[in-house]
């Protein structure tokens, strides 16, 4: 019996700076279908971001103030917001500024959602 290898089930790393979240070219794989995002921190401290299709974004039924945008490149994505990384900076209770720090993410095809592991620490 073979054994295939899966590329996409690496881990992929999540850049915070003060302004931004930079996601490597693994990190957004998942995301590439992503219109917009919604990010968060679950109760273990954890960033979450969960991608939005076109449609649900239409539709209404989320609040305009909780959608971000993901700016998608070639070898990275990018979410920018100078409001959003404040929070996340108290909420962690860690200082943010142009020299990044690096979390290993996972995705999490259950809830289909990016974990930021900021829970086991810096890489």
């Amino acid at each position: 019996m073979i054994q295939w290898f899966n590329v996409k089930e690496r881990n992929g790393v999540a850049s915070l700076y003060g302004n931004n979240i930079t996601l490597n070219t693994t990190a957004m794989y998942p995301l590439d279908f992503a219109y917009r995002v919604q990010v968060g921190i679950d109760e273990d401290k954890n960033i979450i971001i969960k991608p939005l299709s076109k449609n649900t974004v239409e539709s209404g039924v989320l609040d305009e103030c909780c959608l971000l945008k993901l700016e998608i490149h070639k070898s990275f994505a990018r979410i920018s917001s100078t409001i959003l990384m404040k929070q996340i900076s108290d909420a962690l209770g860690i200082e943010l500024s142009k020299v990044p720090i690096q979390y290993e993410t996972k995705w999490d095809s259950v809830e289909n959602v990016l974990i930021v592991n900021t829970k086991g620490g810096p890489r």
